[in-house]
Protein backbone atom coordinates (compact mmCIF):
# COMPACT_ATOMS: atom_id res chain seq x y z
CA UNK A 1 0.00 0.00 0.00
CA UNK A 2 1.48 3.86 -0.97
CA UNK A 3 2.07 6.30 1.85
CA UNK A 4 -1.23 7.72 0.04
CA UNK A 5 -4.10 5.00 0.34
CA UNK A 6 -2.76 4.24 3.51
CA UNK A 7 -3.23 8.15 4.70
CA UNK A 8 -6.76 7.96 3.01
CA UNK A 9 -7.87 4.48 4.43
CA UNK A 10 -6.67 5.07 8.20
CA UNK A 11 -7.10 8.61 8.20
CA UNK A 12 -3.48 9.62 8.95
CA UNK A 13 -1.24 12.47 7.36
CA UNK A 14 0.79 10.96 4.92
CA UNK A 15 4.42 12.37 7.07
CA UNK A 16 2.98 11.03 9.96
CA UNK A 17 3.42 7.54 8.38
CA UNK A 18 6.34 8.63 6.65
CA UNK A 19 8.07 9.79 9.54
CA UNK A 20 7.35 6.90 11.64
CA UNK A 21 7.58 4.25 9.01
CA UNK A 22 11.64 5.57 7.96
CA UNK A 23 12.20 6.61 11.74
CA UNK A 24 11.95 10.54 11.54
CA UNK A 25 13.86 10.06 14.83
CA UNK A 26 16.28 8.09 13.76
CA UNK A 27 17.13 10.43 11.07
CA UNK A 28 18.10 13.27 13.43
CA UNK A 29 19.98 10.47 15.87
CA UNK A 30 22.68 11.28 13.51
CA UNK A 31 23.47 14.41 14.95
CA UNK A 32 24.87 12.69 18.15
CA UNK A 33 27.08 10.58 16.35
CA UNK A 34 29.01 13.82 15.28
CA UNK A 35 28.68 15.07 18.61
CA UNK A 36 29.25 18.38 18.06
CA UNK A 37 28.76 20.74 21.03
CA UNK A 38 27.22 24.46 20.98
CA UNK A 39 30.49 26.35 20.13
CA UNK A 40 31.44 23.62 17.14
CA UNK A 41 27.80 24.00 15.55
CA UNK A 42 27.65 27.90 15.55
CA UNK A 43 31.29 27.81 14.43
CA UNK A 44 30.05 25.39 11.21
CA UNK A 45 27.05 27.60 10.83
CA UNK A 46 29.21 30.47 10.44
CA UNK A 47 31.84 28.17 8.33
CA UNK A 48 28.79 27.45 5.67
CA UNK A 49 26.11 30.27 5.80
CA UNK A 50 26.15 34.01 6.10
CA UNK A 51 24.34 34.22 9.54
CA UNK A 52 24.68 37.62 10.44
CA UNK A 53 22.81 38.89 7.58
CA UNK A 54 20.23 35.80 6.85
CA UNK A 55 19.52 34.23 10.32
CA UNK A 56 16.61 32.52 9.17
CA UNK A 57 16.14 30.37 5.71
CA UNK A 58 19.84 30.30 5.61
CA UNK A 59 21.39 29.47 2.29
CA UNK A 60 24.85 27.72 2.35
CA UNK A 61 28.04 29.24 0.69
CA UNK A 62 29.87 26.24 1.06
CA UNK A 63 29.67 23.02 -1.07
CA UNK A 64 29.09 19.50 0.84
CA UNK A 65 32.83 18.46 0.72
CA UNK A 66 34.41 21.70 2.26
CA UNK A 67 31.48 21.31 4.95
CA UNK A 68 32.10 17.79 5.75
CA UNK A 69 35.83 18.27 5.79
CA UNK A 70 35.76 21.26 8.33
CA UNK A 71 33.22 19.31 11.00
CA UNK A 72 35.87 16.54 10.34
CA UNK A 73 39.01 19.18 11.57
CA UNK A 74 37.13 20.07 14.08
CA UNK A 75 36.20 16.85 15.49
CA UNK A 76 39.60 16.12 15.32
CA UNK A 77 40.60 18.07 17.92
CA UNK A 78 38.79 16.08 20.23
CA UNK A 79 39.03 12.85 18.95
CA UNK A 80 41.58 11.87 16.35
CA UNK A 81 40.17 9.17 14.41
CA UNK A 82 36.87 10.56 13.70
CA UNK A 83 35.58 10.97 10.15
CA UNK A 84 32.43 10.10 8.20
CA UNK A 85 32.06 7.18 6.24
CA UNK A 86 29.68 6.47 3.26
CA UNK A 87 26.57 7.97 3.90
CA UNK A 88 27.16 9.32 7.17
CA UNK A 89 28.25 12.68 5.98
CA UNK A 90 25.63 13.51 3.75
CA UNK A 91 23.25 12.01 6.60
CA UNK A 92 24.76 14.38 8.95
CA UNK A 93 24.28 16.85 6.96
CA UNK A 94 20.75 16.56 5.89
CA UNK A 95 19.99 16.40 10.09
CA UNK A 96 22.23 19.68 10.21
CA UNK A 97 19.86 21.17 7.88
CA UNK A 98 16.85 20.36 9.41
CA UNK A 99 17.92 21.52 12.53
CA UNK A 100 19.30 24.83 11.24
CA UNK A 101 16.75 25.92 9.09
CA UNK A 102 19.71 25.85 6.08
CA UNK A 103 17.18 25.40 2.91
CA UNK A 104 20.07 25.12 0.09
CA UNK A 105 23.67 23.99 -0.67
CA UNK A 106 26.02 25.47 -2.35
CA UNK A 107 27.13 23.81 -5.70
CA UNK A 108 30.35 23.60 -6.52
CA UNK A 109 32.79 20.93 -8.29
CA UNK A 110 33.88 18.13 -6.54
CA UNK A 111 37.98 20.18 -6.49
CA UNK A 112 37.08 21.86 -3.99
CA UNK A 113 38.99 22.10 -0.80
CA UNK A 114 38.22 25.03 0.94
Amino acid sequence: MRFTQASSKYGIPKGTLYDNILGKSKRMMVLEEAALDNAEETAVLEFCCDISVSPYNRRTKKSLNAILNFVEKLRRQRDPGFSFTGLSGFRWWWAFCKKHGIVSLYFNDENDNE
